[in-house]
């Protein structure tokens, strides 16, 4: 009976995390958007091309961890990173910022999508989903996927990794992603080079869906102290121990949420596992308040 039981809340768990997740359509909509996108900024004769601008997905969606908007409508966040091949020294924020911008702006389907919010680019896309566009630069203290971020609001360059930080945390899963990668090319009769990793769903990034479905509707929309996702996706992928059960991985996720944050002199630490110097809690010890917003949820 309590395996049975077991078993079907598992199963609740999974079928809630997948009616969070994008769908596969919408998925493939994104990249052939965002591709198109990346083609514009350096296509031959663009003012961006001799800076060979690179663009690649950050966030929940390279993590597998995207959750539909909590909001009725609501659109999917698509993060992504634009490197401009360009050294800090040769430029400014501000000016990085309108270089993409200005190339945006310059094809009208895109500019009739184009808003400008405090560190990215935002392109619209008919009510389904926006693309984040975040210009950005290489880190050379941090070669070769190290990346410095513009912000209107903060003087300094911002430090960053997202190819580091995903590959941190599929290597935290390694094992359950290699079993479910198999079990789904079974499931649909193909070979396993025929299964893309995105389609892959480990029980640590379902987790990682409910925790924040969860904390969405926890804190409600408009509270400035509500987890940001990437100490809720940090905190999960170091508890997580491969557990192949959804609600054995919850559980044992849950037990051990807490078991990265660290109190260095003073001061609270989740350090960025692909970049020790970036700490994620950082605003925790400038307004101690959402330290304590994470505790009172957790719990």
């Amino acid at each position: 009976m309590t395996l049975t039981v077991t078993t079907n809340f598992s199963t609740l768990l999974e079928s809630i995390a997948e009616e969070l997740d994008i769908t596969p359509e919408l998925h493939e909509e994104a990249v052939l958007q965002y591709e198109d996108v990346g083609d514009w900024l350096g296509v031959e004769g663009s003012p961006l091309a001799a800076y060979t601008p690179l663009m690649y997905p950050q966030g929940s969606f390279r993590l597998g961890t995207v959750v539909r908007p909590i909001k009725r409508n609501g659109e999917f966040d698509v993060d992504l990173v634009c490197r401009i091949s360009k050294h800090k020294d040769q430029t400014t924020q501000a000016d990085l910022k309108d270089l993409v911008g200005d190339r945006l702006k310059a094809r009208a389907d895109l500019n009739q999508r184009l808003d400008e919010s405090r560190r990215c680019w935002r392109l619209d896309y008919d009510k389904n989903f926006h693309l984040d566009v975040l210009p950005c630069l290489p880190n050379f203290e941090h070669l070769p996927n190290g990346l410095l971020l513009t912000d209107k609001d903060l003087h300094y360059w911002q430090k960053s990794n997202p190819i580091d930080y995903a590959t941190w945390f599929y290597g935290c899963m390694s094992n359950a992603f290699a079993i479910k990668q198999r079990q789904l090319a079974q499931a649909l009769q193909a070979s396993l080079e025929d299964v893309p990793e995105w389609q892959v769903r480990t029980p640590l990034q379902r987790v990682v869906q409910l925790l924040k479905r969860h904390r969405d509707c926890y804190f409600g929309a408009d509270d400035k102290n509500t987890p940001t996702s990437i100490i809720i996706t940090t905190l999960a992928a170091h508890a997580y121990r491969n557990q192949l059960d959804v609600q054995e991985a919850l559980d044992g996720i849950l037990a051990n949420l807490d078991g990265a944050i660290y109190l260095i002199n003073d001061e609270w630490w989740i350090p960025n596992p692909a970049q020790q110097d970036e700490n994620f809690a950082d605003k925790w010890n400038e307004k101690p308040e959402r330290r304590e917003a994470f505790f009172e949820w957790l719990a």
